[in-house]
């Protein structure tokens, strides 16, 4: 595992922008039923 964590220091820019966006599609893809409740809601009315 450490051998792993040495080669990861020189690009943990990158892993740490692949972690971002992973956290942002997940809340993206959780968000999506709500948004589409709003408008089927908004639209009903």
């Amino acid at each position: 595992m450490f051998k792993v964590l040495k080669y990861l220091k020189q690009s943990l820019g990158y892993v740490l922008c692949i972690i971002l966006l992973l956290f942002l599609q997940a809340y993206c893809d959780l968000s999506l039923p709500d948004y589409t409740s709003r408008i089927v809601n908004v639209g009903i009315q």
